[in-house]
């Protein structure tokens, strides 16, 4: 005869279903308060920022889809040990503790708060009531035309167009673009007074020259290695035979030196900062120190807490290198070069970011931010990066957008329409000035991204629809100001 069950396994069971909710509920808990205390979280992305990695110096550019784009701070696993040959700054490093104020944030409140210029120290601890009220959904689109069938082709370079306060950034994966001499007349019909060059290209330096227009020149990423170990003597080779060959130097305003180089590969992330000083010691010894001001654009995922803006930090992962670097940058009186995109924050928090409020209209209702009086995205990205580089002890370098913009297809929220809104907005804050909250009266140098749609480019599909302009010089979107 069969022997009845054992109670026993019975109350196993039951102890053992009672062990693993526990473990749960605290399982959940953890991944809330880690949640809370990174701040804006984005989720692992190939997104826009990282399409230009550097290039290549024969003209073709590369492009990295594993790049991983995070606001997780504690960052990527190779990267943050990886800049140990970069001087030493003398900078605080306790900060990874995420910052944080008394601050009610709401996208609800329709009351301007009083702006300051003034730089409180970074407040100590946290208690940050965060509330937003988002009504847009990610394919809403304005009542402007959304076309890219804008009439006339290429326009005439002899026109007096008003001189724009905004660059615009000349990538290279465009497929077939019109000749060098064709773009320059784009540029100057439309008043576009800078432009930014990803990797120096002769041709197009060479018909820059003489037109007055403001250059900025990129360091490929796959040059940096060769920069840093070569010494003084490499830089000056290099900027000699990529540079000052084809133009004047009083027209190269900037060095980018690489392109979100972090996203690159560790060996050469360690020589970055080593590199820089390199170039500007070879710009020392040919006097041109003064005039040409050297940096190198980050991707705005450096920030490990972005929102609010008074609560900014560097990533972890990213201390090892920028720490260094904004040492440089306050020896030699350059600006911090960051590409920022709010449509990559809309896209990946749109529950938490309204889509008007990084679209610069009107209607969005606004951030506070204590005292602070948010009315877009952008501004609160600028912010944020000014109150982290206070946290690291360097609040007196002023930043420079060298990349932004809002693609026309390839997402719900990425229409002619929108692209056009954004790009009007910001070029309407370009002319009044591009300040924010935190420092009303230093204006933010901005760059447009791309000048041309880089059917090209790699990744996910709307990276290829940045352009302002077709390849055939016509306009892309429907922007105003340029048709």
């Amino acid at each position: 005869m069969r022997k009845p069950d054992s109670p026993i396994p019975l109350f196993l069971l039951l102890l053992a279903f009672l062990l693993a909710s526990i473990f749960a509920v605290d399982a959940h808990d953890v991944v809330c308060k880690c949640y809370r205390v990174h701040g804006h979280h984005r989720t692992s992305h190939s997104g826009h920022h990282s399409k230009h990695k550097g290039g290549q110096s024969n003209g073709s550019t590369t492009s990295d889809n594993s790049a991983v784009h995070s606001h997780n701070s504690t960052g990527t696993g190779n990267q943050s040990s990886s800049s140990q040959s970069s001087p030493s700054s003398s900078s605080s490093s306790d900060v990874t503790s995420p910052p944080s104020s008394n601050v009610n944030v709401s996208h609800n409140s329709t009351e301007a708060g009083n702006q300051t210029s003034s730089l409180p120290s970074p407040p100590s601890s946290s208690n940050v009531s965060t509330s937003y009220n988002s009504t847009t959904s990610g394919n809403q689109t304005s009542s402007s035309s959304s076309s890219s069938s804008a009439s006339s082709s290429i326009v005439d370079g002899n026109s007096h167009a008003h001189q724009r306060p905004i660059g615009m950034c000349f990538g290279h994966a465009g497929g077939i673009l019109p000749s060098p001499s064709v773009i320059v007349q784009l540029l100057k019909s439309h008043g576009i007074s800078k432009v930014r060059l990803f990797v120096p290209i002769p041709g197009v330096l060479s018909a820059l020259k003489g037109t007055g227009i403001q250059i900025m020149v990129g360091v490929p990423n796959e040059k940096i290695i060769h920069l840093s170990l070569g010494g003084v003597d490499a830089a000056r080779h290099w900027l000699k035979a990529s540079i000052l060959k084809f133009v004047d130097p009083k027209q190269v305003c900037y060095l980018a030196v690489g392109n979100e180089v972090l996203q690159a590969h560790p060996l050469i992330i360690r020589h970055l900062v080593p590199a820089m000083y390199n170039l500007h010691k070879a710009l020392q010894t040919s006097g041109l120190d003064a005039t040409i001001k050297l940096s190198s654009p980050c991707a705005s995922h450096i920030l490990g807490v972005q929102m609010p803006p008074s609560a900014g930090a560097f990533a972890p992962f990213s201390l090892p290198v920028i720490r260094p670097m904004l040492k440089f940058l306050s020896e030699t009186g350059a600006p911090f070069m960051v590409n920022m995109y709010p449509f990559l924050s809309f896209i990946h928090d749109p529950m938490s970011i309204a889509l008007n409020f990084c679209l610069f209209r009107g209607n969005a209702p606004p951030m506070l931010d204590g005292g602070r009086h948010y009315t877009n995205m952008l501004e609160v990205m600028v912010d944020a990066l000014v109150t982290a580089m206070e946290r690291e002890g360097f609040g007196g370098i002023r930043v420079m957008v060298t990349a932004t913009g809002w693609p026309a297809s390839g997402d719900n929220a990425a229409t002619p329409a929108n692209a056009a809104a954004y790009v009007e907005g910001l070029m309407q804050r370009a002319s009044n000035g591009m300040a924010t909250p935190k420092r009303p009266n230093q204006a933010v140098e901005v760059f447009l991204s791309d000048m041309f749609k880089e059917n090209a480019h790699g990744g996910k599909a709307f990276e290829k629809h940045f352009g302002i302009f077709n390849n055939d010089g016509s306009p892309a979107i429907n922007i105003n100001s340029f048709t």
